[in-house]
């Protein structure tokens, strides 16, 4: 009661300001009134309430606004310009922001005019457990046992929280590794490789055609996600099939936007293989841990050289095959298999030690992938000894960072009409894990994206 007076003084206090005022609550029966999952709800409710009034060019004026959890439960209040918008205009739409809500029974969003009173719709609100009577009348008549309707609040705001951390988080890393892809090609000069600038050892593909493919294949991002979010066999190993159906249509979709030119093939298994992954980390945790998510990679991917390269049947190799029954080198998915070791132990490290990533950290990331990768790329094109010639280059032009020395490299690339792809891919990968953990306070943990058990 006490609580409740004290918020009566809240609106009247707004009331003075001259303006109209909105204020959001939630209709929880009983005590106490707030908890993790009450709260989590609220935070996405005036989020969305927030930017609905916005969307209106109704605009909230902040600097009066007031948000808190007292014994009355979650509440926010604000006065706000409505603009040419009557009082009237304001609360319906309100109205149609709890109506819209798919558990807009739990959401109470007032409106208050310029002197404080509540402008009341006239409408009775039915009953959000038996959907049956005015919510007034089940409350008078105590027609339902409290510890009912608390218990299937709580779990339907929990599995409510849960669905929009999930969503959000498959936006984020969405765009990470998006992200990831935009800064790889645009990192310029690259050896052998296509940059801004140049086509590199490619006659066929430039700067557009890898913004065309990178574009084509991100329509998938944020569904590899949401599938890892959903896988729960306890045998990792058959969640392959379904990165793979999901790869093969980005393949698909790479090829349409190339005309048939491979940009992003071997990438598409790689960042395929890792946005599941994050999916699959982010169901059970709520930050990211290195050594958990190369574990679900390495279980996902356990012996799938031996299975897909040394024991292959193919009657239609491809070029990482053929490298491996030449060479015995097993690519990207030894990569896999390893649960990204050159990209955990050698890429990223380079990166982890910067802010903000810059070309010269770019730079420097690649030329230690590359100095040990066993790239199949230029096993494909030059043969091994290619390979280790390139290797010593990439070592020394790290080691003595200067452009005469990265210049050697990229003369050499040219020389000899190799491509290191597979380095550039897992300079991508280390991009999308420095952003991840870089980016992940506040930016990924944050009250409105952990996972809430009652």
């Amino acid at each position: 009661m006490i609580a409740r007076e004290q918020r009566a003084l809240l609106k009247s206090k707004i009331a003075g300001t001259g303006y109209p005022c909105v204020s959001l609550s939630i209709n929880v029966p009983g005590y106490p009134k707030s908890n993790h999952a009450v709260t989590c709800f609220f935070k996405y409710c005036l989020q969305d309430l927030q930017y609905l009034l916005k969307s209106h060019l109704i605009e909230v004026l902040n600097r009066e606004a007031i948000e808190k959890c007292d014994a009355a439960g979650d509440y926010f209040v604000a006065p706000v310009s409505a603009g040419n918008l009557g009082i009237v205009e304001l609360k319906q739409i309100c109205e149609d922001f709890e109506g819209g809500h798919p558990l807009g029974r739990y959401i109470d969003v007032d409106v208050y005019d310029e002197k404080g009173n509540c402008i009341s719709s006239g409408k009775s609100k039915f009953c959000f457990y038996c959907k049956d009577k005015p919510a007034i009348e089940c409350r008078r008549e105590q027609a339902h046992d409290m510890v009912q309707l608390r218990s299937l609040m709580f779990s339907n705001m929990r599995d409510y929280c849960n669905r929009q951390r999930e969503s959000l988080l498959s936006k984020q890393l969405a765009s990470l590794a998006m992200k990831a892809l935009l800064y790889e090609i645009s990192l310029t000069p690259k050896p052998g490789l296509v940059d801004r600038l140049s086509n590199g050892s490619h006659a066929d593909m430039n700067f557009l055609t890898f913004a065309d493919s990178s574009a084509a294949i991100s329509f998938y991002f944020e569904e590899l996600v949401q599938a890892g979010f959903a896988f729960q066999d306890e045998k990792y190993i058959r969640a392959l099939p379904i990165i793979r159906n999901i790869g093969l249509r980005m393949e698909a979709a790479m090829f349409r936007a190339t005309t048939n030119i491979n940009t992003h093939k071997g990438l598409i298994f790689l960042m395929g293989l890792t946005l599941f992954s994050c999916g699959k980390l982010y169901s059970s945790l709520n930050h990211f841990d290195p050594e958990y998510f190369r574990s679900i990679v390495r279980d996902i991917c356990r012996d799938i050289v031996k299975r897909e390269l040394q024991d292959s049947k193919s009657s239609n190799p491809t070029h990482g095959l053929a490298v491996f029954q030449s060479s015995g080198f097993s690519g990207a998915r030894g990569e896999a298999e390893g649960g990204l070791q050159t990209v955990f132990e050698i890429g990223l490290p380079y990166l982890l030690k910067e802010n903000q990533l810059n070309d010269t950290a770019l730079t420097q990331c690649f030329l230690a992938i590359a100095s040990k990768n066993m790239d199949t790329n230029i096993l494909y094109r030059g043969g091994q000894a290619v390979l280790i010639t390139f290797q010593k280059l990439c070592k020394t032009a790290l080691e003595d960072y200067t452009d005469s020395n990265f210049m050697k490299v990229a003369e050499f690339c040219k020389n000899e009409n190799i491509s290191p792809g597979g380095s550039a891919d897992l300079l991508a990968l280390s991009i999308f894990f420095w952003s991840v953990m870089k980016c992940e306070s506040p930016f990924f943990i944050s009250s409105l994206i952990q996972s809430y058990d009652i």
